[in-house]
């Protein structure tokens, strides 16, 4: 069995990072009334903008897994924030 590579750790802790607020962030919609999305959106877009600062910093090093962080957490924070939104409103 091969050892993680700092790339596995970075891309693990920031997919972990997402997957726990949306479950957090999801089970408290409804009692927040869709509130909790606008909190859930900042975390997540200080998470990418924390990705992005990573990845220009480490520019030589490998940076790739810091941007592709950034982009995994825009897609993912995105539908979880629209899931959220709807399901709070009911839209259909």
């Amino acid at each position: 069995m091969s050892e993680p590579t700092p790339t596995n750790h970075i891309l693990r802790n920031n997919l972990l990072g997402v997957l726990i607020g949306a479950v957090v962030a999801g089970s408290l919609a409804h009692a927040t009334e869709g509130g909790i999305a606008i909190l859930f959106a900042f975390a997540y877009g200080l998470q990418v903008i924390v990705n992005l600062v990573l990845g220009f910093t480490h520019l030589k090093q490998g940076a790739a897994p810091y941007f592709l962080s950034a982009v995994l957490v825009l897609l993912i924070g995105f539908g979880a924030c629209s899931a959220m939104v709807m399901m709070t409103l009911k839209i259909d």
